[in-house]
């Protein structure tokens, strides 16, 4: 007996030396999809998320997929309500179903200050509260908004004025939000998909883009443009859902994990962001020299914010029956923020 016994130990040591002893259970894969590629600032947030979840949750495997790996971005946006997969980063596109989102699309509702609305998208009850309950009817648990730094127009001559966006063909995102603010310009604003930027651009079939910086430099736009201007109009803001329907499966312990994770992650990734714009302006400048960077002055801003009213009036039309109460809530948040600032 004490023979038999010994070699069932020795047998159990050697098992476990090689890794083939008492089958532990696989990691959960969790999904994430990405709108952007990998090196960018949904990336950049992912992969910080993914880290630090990991460690609160040693059973997850959190496997992250940039754009084009599962779709396109209404892909994704399907996908995560449909719990085909369990993280989404996505932004203006999901307008098509929660109309209420495009309320990142509204021109001049920011501060100029990037700062209050970096506290404004942590914090804010009107975004997390009335647009987060929005997104849990449609299946989706709001966890984090975060800037990825201001929208840049870049353009084959200089854009100071209404004038300058006479016809000019301007690439925006399959946004009605965003075809209306560029149609009261003026301009011939244009749906191309972000893959076919660059030749769209190479071959003069567009005047212009809209980008944040990290964007124009990592999808090499610049080579294409000469100008790039800040208007001050908005923000590129993402968005980071859950599935709700498996959200609300998991342990409460494991939920708070999440949504602690995913709120750590908006302070990490809004400084990477920072940083990444300002190195990729740099570079580009250093492959281009000629580049000229605008930021347009409060009085080069007027004429376009006189616009602003106009597309409020749409967007509140277009995002019944709650889109006045989110954006008059958002407003009356920057607003205290800015004089709390002054």
């Amino acid at each position: 007996m004490f023979k038999k016994t010994i070699g069932t130990l020795t047998a159990l040591a050697i098992c476990l030396a090689l890794g083939t002893g008492p089958a532990q259970a696989d990691p959960i894969e969790v999904k994430m999809g990405l709108e952007e590629i990998t090196g960018s600032v949904q990336d950049t947030f992912a992969q910080y998320f993914k880290a630090n979840l990991e460690k609160a949750v040693p059973d997850f495997k959190v496997e992250i997929y940039p754009v084009g790996v599962l779709g396109d971005a209404n892909d994704m946006a399907e996908q995560v309500m449909n719990g085909v997969i369990q993280f989404a980063m996505p932004t203006s596109h999901l307008g098509s179903f929660i109309p209420m989102v495009r309320i990142f699309g509204v021109p001049y509702i920011w501060s100029n200050d990037m700062e209050v609305n970096k506290e404004l998208m942590t914090k804010s009850k009107a975004l997390y509260e009335i647009l987060g309950s929005a997104y849990q009817a449609n299946g989706m648990r709001l966890l984090a908004i975060f800037p990825e730094g201001w929208q840049y127009w870049s353009s084959n001559k200089p854009l100071r004025n209404l004038g300058d966006f006479a016809n000019l063909r301007i690439r925006i995102m399959s946004d009605p939000i965003l075809a209306e603010i560029y149609k009261a310009y003026g301009a011939n604003p244009l749906q191309v998909s972000y893959a076919e930027i660059y030749s769209a651009l190479q071959l003069k079939q567009l005047d212009a883009n809209i980008q944040p910086l990290f964007a124009h430099e990592e999808m090499s736009f610049y080579e294409q443009q000469d100008y790039f201007t800040n208007p001050f109009e908005m923000p590129f803001v993402s968005t980071f859902v859950v599935n709700d329907d498996w959200f609300k499966g998991l342990p409460p312990e494991t939920q708070a994990a999440i949504v602690r994770v995913a709120q750590d992650s908006i302070a990490n990734t809004i400084a990477e962001a920072d940083k990444m714009n300002s190195e990729r302006q740099a570079k580009m400048s250093q492959n281009k020299p000629g580049l000229v960077f605008y930021e347009l002055t409060p009085e080069e801003q007027a004429p376009f914010r006189a616009l602003a009213p106009k597309i409020e009036a749409i967007f509140v039309d277009m995002a019944k029956p709650d889109g006045q109460r989110l954006l008059d809530a958002l407003k009356a948040e920057r607003e205290a923020l800015e004089a709390a600032r002054n």
